[in-house]
């Protein structure tokens, strides 16, 4: 029993550390944010239970969306009819002016295009692109080769330009 008190208290100061960027990463993988603080919850519960699996001489978050994409991957199955209600949720909270509401449009196509791609490669392209994951970091997390992992970001990348590319045509036409 005493061993666990040092893992408890890491375990805390992670919690702490990063409950936030676990709950924004849940929001970018199309949780709605009515469900956002309860399925971070659940993220936390699972990387509770294997806790003991964590190496601290790796960085920490790279693991934590490996939970909060098998989550969230959970969370989708069960609640896709929710992914609309989410963007519209989420443009609604912005602010008012011409500048916002040109970013709340750019904030509301982006996600359009990331609801529309699998999680699998929205997984990848926020990795990677967004918070700046390093390859070698998504391969050990992934447990998959390093050039599975740089196939599978041109893949992403590929798919984000095409359909964003498609979302663009089809609202200039109705524009």
């Amino acid at each position: 029993m005493v061993s666990q008190v040092p893992h408890q208290t890491q375990f805390d100061e992670i919690f702490e550390a990063e409950f936030d960027y676990v709950c924004h990463t849940l929001r970018r993988f199309g949780v709605a944010e009515r469900d956002v603080e309860d399925v971070a919850q659940d993220v936390f519960l699972g990387v509770h239970r294997r806790f003991q699996e964590y190496d601290p001489s790796r960085p920490v978050r790279p693991w934590l969306v490996a939970f909060a994409f098998r989550t969230a991957s959970n969370y989708r199955r069960g609640r896709k009819r929710r992914e609309s209600r989410a963007v519209a949720e989420d443009a609604a909270h912005t602010g008012d002016g011409r500048a916002d509401a040109a970013q709340a449009d750019r904030r509301r196509m982006v996600q359009s295009v990331l609801d529309q791609m699998s999680l699998e490669r929205k997984m990848i392209l926020l990795m990677y692109d967004v918070d700046g994951h390093t390859a070698a970091e998504i391969a050990h997390v992934l447990e998959v080769p390093l050039n599975t992992v740089y196939s599978r970001i041109r893949l992403a990348r590929r798919e984000f330009r095409t359909l964003g590319a498609d979302l663009f045509n089809a609202e200039s036409s109705h524009g």
